[in-house]
């Protein structure tokens, strides 16, 4: 015989299914439960502490009980991963040791691009909110700057949904687990290599709303310092992620541009985006760099290390030369 409480729990968990108490509702109190579907309090608190930790309802003591999900259970084997981009090899790398790492392990994957943007995040975010998922793999859009949508990550926190960020996390989200790059300390290398063959003037283009950009365009001046070379403010482009229109941008007009006036100051341009190529005019130098283990695969074996234990620690991979 079920017990009277777990009936009630998913007599409740029906209930919101099907918009009895909608997502931000509060729930009727324990008495007004009780007398409604006919149990004792005890019942109701069981059943409450249930959809509690099932992340159903939010329950704190003196406000009451809110509805923060809804749950049918048919995602609890889904990891949901949000990544800017599709078609960068990059990307696909991460998302495809991601996917083989955490199949061969009896999870399903559900990938979106957010194109970085703040609005489709925040779209995909909220698909989490109608079901009960296995977790979220996220590399936060424009995650050079203040997120949008911490306000769901927050939520999804509370629920205790495993989450794990790549690269970086929001100020506001206690404790995060981080799986990133030692992009500092590829920049640092990368212009390190470019003065041990000679080079005296140094200049990069970096993605201003990309944090990984921006570690690595702190790790590459630092290196021009450390050298006792002059950083000059003018050698250094930034471009944003998608700008079409904008001066600066990853357009072959903007990029050629900085390109002809860095062929006067400058004797090496870094490129920290694959997608730049330049005319041809002038050389420019990519990362001949590579982790030395694979992003994807750390973010999968976190997303496991959560599940099974409530906790995984954060991790940095570092760079090594091809």
């Amino acid at each position: 015989m079920i017990p009277k409480y777990i009936s009630l729990k998913n007599k409740l968990n029906n209930d919101i299914l099907e918009n009895k108490y909608p997502i931000g509702s509060k729930l009727p109190t324990e008495v007004e439960l009780a007398k409604e579907y006919k149990v004792s309090r005890s019942t109701v608190r069981q059943a409450l502490d249930l959809l509690v930790e099932q992340g159903i309802i939010d329950k704190h003591w003196g406000s009451g009980n809110t509805v923060i999900a809804k749950s049918d259970n048919s995602k609890s084997k889904t990891v949901m991963v949000l990544l800017p981009n599709n078609k960068d090899a990059v990307f696909t790398d991460v998302f495809s040791d991601i996917s083989s790492m955490l199949m061969k392990n009896g999870f399903e994957v559900e990938f979106h691009s957010t194109q970085n943007s703040y609005q489709l995040e925040r779209q995909y975010l909220q698909l989490l909110m109608n079901d009960i998922y296995a977790g979220l793999i996220i590399m936060m859009a424009r995650s050079n700057f203040p997120s949008t949508n911490v306000d769901l990550l927050q939520l999804q926190c509370k629920r205790q949904l495993p989450i794990v960020f790549i690269d970086t996390a929001p100020s506001a989200i206690y404790n995060p687990v981080i799986i990133s790059t030692d992009n500092y300390g590829r920049g640092y290398q990368m212009a390190r290599h470019l003065i041990n063959r000679g080079h005296k003037k140094l200049g990069g283009i970096f993605v201003n709303d990309n944090y990984s950009s921006i570690q690595a365009f702190s790790g590459f001046t630092d290196a021009i310092r450390d050298a006792n070379l002059e950083i000059m403010d003018n050698s250094f482009h930034f471009c944003n992620y998608h700008d079409p229109q904008g001066v600066n941008s990853r357009t072959n007009a903007g990029i050629n541009r900085f390109l002809k006036y860095a062929y006067d100051t400058v004797s090496a341009v870094y490129v920290d985006d694959p997608n730049i190529t330049g005319d041809g005019t002038f050389p420019i130098f990519t990362s001949s760099l590579t982790p030395s283990k694979s992003l994807g695969r750390e973010c999968a074996n976190a997303i496991m290390e959560i599940k099974k234990n409530g906790n995984s620690k954060s991790v940095t991979i570092p760079f090594k030369a091809n």
